[in-house]
């Protein structure tokens, strides 16, 4: 176990373009930590400069207390698992997971030794004298990981290892490399794009934008609090919500005439900020314009409801139900996450008017998508809200 550290990493290449925006972050000790982000937002890059496979164009990185910047791949102390696995197709199993020790020279013995406990800790000591081709893509992927455990790295590194699979492998490899971090207590990094196998993994997650840090935190801390609306759209799924309204005096008017009391309490969120806020909080609640997020899993039906919606479609998805429905105002539908009883029990089809009611936190982002207030509450017509903020 190391730690590793990065200090304003940047990657810049010929032409002046800019993939890592100056990343700062700490893996500690036997942590997992999971770097997530659309494609092309410099995930694999960041990846890839930890591991020495790219030149860093400027920043530190320190591995273990050492300054790595001009390390070889090999003696940083850091073993990658590829999404493509990366195996030689020529060599047997065993082969490939000995291929580094025999670089390295080691005893024949400790080799052995090495390859062995690594292949029964992956459950894959009948497959040692078989060849890649032989291999399914999850057993490919054991093999991957297996080679990386027999180096006895200090941080591993792994770039969207599951990608390849199918969907119920990819959970069953969820598992499986969550249950081997415990088990080895060792610092991994893991970069992917998919959110779901990201708050699964991670004991803190980093979320990417164009090669800079979004916001760090914990997986709930960023589902409860997204520090902005591009955090809120890329965490949870469905993605929440989001309104635009008019704000001003304390008061959020969606278009359709709903009214929102708001309580504008700062811009930080929970977790790590990544930048200092541009503008005070004061200053920020004045605007005349704002976001406003609910989660889909915040909305229930209710005859009473807030939300005047009709019903445009319905996802089954078992013992849930995605509900799209029409705001009146509103070009985007609003996402709902209802039980599939409740929807039977209603007799609701395509085309129902419905109302919906917020059963959870809201989010308020300033124009400038940052966010804007820790809560928002529902206020219960004009005139309240017009009294709470007199």
């Amino acid at each position: 176990m190391a730690t590793l550290t990065c200090r304003q990493l940047l990657k810049t290449y010929k032409g002046g373009q800019r993939a890592v925006d100056g990343i700062d972050l700490t893996l500690e000790p036997g942590e997992l930590m999971v770097v997530v982000g659309p494609s092309g937002c410099g995930k694999s890059t960041f990846l890839r400069m930890v591991a020495g496979l790219e030149t860093i164009s400027d920043g530190e990185l320190e591995i273990g207390g050492r300054l790595a910047n001009q390390l070889e791949p090999a003696q940083r102390g850091v073993a990658m698992v590829f999404q493509n696995y990366a195996l030689y197709p020529h060599m047997s199993v065993f082969d490939n997971m000995a291929y580094a020790l025999k670089l390295q020279k080691r005893p024949r013995e400790e080799i052995t030794r090495r390859v062995r406990e690594a292949a029964a800790l992956l459950g894959i000591e009948a497959l040692l004298e078989r060849r890649p081709r032989q291999l399914s893509g999850g057993q490919r992927q054991r093999v991957a990981m297996g080679r990386a455990i027999v180096r006895e790295p200090r941080v591993f590194l792994f770039d969207e290892p599951l990608s390849n699979l199918d969907a119920a492998l990819r959970v069953q490899m969820r598992l499986e490399i969550r249950r081997l971090q415990q088990r080895l207590g060792a610092s991994m990094l893991y970069v992917t794009h998919d959110q779901v196998e990201a708050m699964t993994l991670a004991d803190r997650l980093v979320v990417l934008r164009d090669g800079r840090i979004e916001q760090i935190g914990t997986p709930m801390s960023l589902f409860e609090t997204p520090a902005s609306c591009f955090v809120a759209r890329f965490i949870g799924s469905p993605a929440m919500n989001l309104l635009p309204v008019t704000h001003s005096d304390g008061c959020a008017r969606l278009p359709g005439g709903l009214i929102l009391e708001t309580d504008a309490l700062g811009t930080e969120a929970d977790g790590e900020p990544a930048t200092e806020p541009t503008a005070n909080a004061e200053s920020k609640a004045l605007r005349p314009t704002a976001t406003l997020g609910v989660r889909p899993e915040h909305l229930r039906l209710d005859p009473q409801g807030e939300f005047a919606v009709t019903l445009e479609m319905i996802e089954r998805l078992g013992v849930d139900a995605l509900v799209y429905c029409r705001l009146p105002g509103l070009d985007a539908p609003l996402t709902a996450r209802l039980p599939l009883t409740t929807l039977e029990a209603a007799a609701l089809r395509e085309g129902s008017e419905i109302r919906l009611a917020v059963d959870g936190p809201l989010h308020l982002f300033d124009v400038e998508e940052q966010r804007l207030a820790r809560r928002a509450r529902l206020a219960a017509d004009t005139s309240a809200a017009q009294s709470s903020v007199a």
